[in-house]
């Protein structure tokens, strides 16, 4: 992979969503001893902002672009978001990456087993209150996220007036919501200064 050169690419995540799904010993990017490569936790990123998407609707803010696609099965291969993530962003995404992964694991994860040969057997048992503990914290951190980034003060959403960014006078008449415009009362100068 290239090397990064723009903060929207989600690559940058890549870090913060290792460490999420394996742990605080894990290193950089391509640290030999990952359970997951860079392609993979890239992809696991993408899920989780796509769930972001799916799960908040618009309350996200942020969209989704795909930079690159396999050239056989045209599959998206790299993403970047619609603008740079603040820091509650990308908690909140490597938040929900670990609620996928941790999901993911219990899917095929036996909850006991009993292992015979001829003289011994082996036994384990995992605790499904540890599991559903987990899986509640996780939760409860994302939620945490959300109510810290909607509590900033920013509404998650983000535009603007491309009448307004060309034509003050145009989008006063045409968008009075955007500027205050003619119907909150407020007078257009003749000379066409705002």
């Amino acid at each position: 992979m290239p090397p990064v050169t723009d903060l929207r690419d989600t690559r940058v995540l890549i870090p913060r969503t290792r460490r999420a799904l394996e742990g605080l010993s894990v290193g950089g990017s391509g640290f030999s001893d990952d359970t997951y490569g860079d392609e993979t936790m890239n992809a696991a990123v993408a899920d989780a902002i796509a769930s972001l998407l799916l799960y908040t609707g618009s309350f996200f803010g942020k969209e989704l672009e795909v930079v690159e696609r396999d050239a056989e099965y045209m599959a998206p291969v790299a993403w970047r978001t619609s603008e740079e993530l603040t820091e509650p962003e990308a908690s909140l995404v490597a938040i929900q990456a670990a609620l996928d992964h941790v999901y993911m694991t219990l899917v095929g994860t036996k909850q006991s087993e009993t292992i015979r040969n001829e003289g011994q057997e082996w036994s384990y048992t995992i605790s499904a209150q540890v599991l559903s503990e987990r899986l509640k914290g996780l939760r409860a951190d994302r939620d945490r996220a959300l109510a810290a980034i909607e509590a900033a003060g920013a509404s998650m959403e983000a535009w603007y007036s491309f009448i307004e960014v060309r034509d003050a006078r145009v989008s006063a008449l045409v968008e009075p919501y955007v500027s205050g415009g003619v119907s909150s009362g407020q007078q257009l100068d003749p000379r066409g200064f705002g």
